[in-house]
């Protein structure tokens, strides 16, 4: 697939350096699984920002897995959070990331705006209709909402000017 087949070196291998490629797949092979594996979880929720963090399966050696201290520096300093995870923190009520996900793999391909700006145009949707006294509103209801307004099939719609008129609708009840 793309790659192309490794020549046989011109002088058999020594022992130690037998034993030194062994170890050093040993290392490589458990981060390189677990990149895969956590990339396959990713594409089954269409979560781009797991798919652009974990390592792709056809990338192969050293270059492929990081360094110690890399290792280290993504233990002690986590992802930022993906758009339907930052919807579900603002909400607080512990529905799962997965639902909003959910919504917004539905709703995207029908608007202009990409996901993090759908997160966005939610969150000033919910804001704005709080200021004004709609308090039966969470952003999961905000994003529901936006995504049963806005019809399927393109063009694709301004989903900004969908969930103004929506507040806009709540505002006047």
């Amino acid at each position: 697939m793309g790659q192309q087949p490794v020549p046989a070196p011109k002088k058999p291998l020594s022992r130690g350096k037998k034993i030194a490629i062994g170890i050093g797949v040993l290392i490589a092979a458990p981060p390189l699984v677990a990149g895969v594996i956590s990339g396959v979880k990713g594409a089954a929720t269409h979560d781009t920002s797991a798919a652009a963090a974990t390592p792709g399966a056809s990338h192969s050696g050293p270059a492929a897995t990081p360094s110690a201290k890399k290792k280290r520096a993504l233990a002690t300093h986590p992802s930022t959070p993906g758009p339907a995870q930052k919807l579900a923190d603002l909400d607080g009520i512990g529905r799962p990331a997965s639902m909003y996900q959910q919504v917004l793999d539905a709703l995207a391909p029908r608007c202009t705006e990409n996901r993090p700006r759908l997160t966005a145009i939610v969150t000033s949707t919910l804001e704005d209709l709080k200021k004004n006294g709609v308090n039966d509103e969470d952003g999961f209801s905000v994003l529901q909402h936006l995504e049963q307004s806005v019809p399927a099939g393109n063009p694709r719609v301004n989903c900004a000017s969908v969930a103004t008129a929506y507040a806009t609708l709540r505002e006047g009840n």
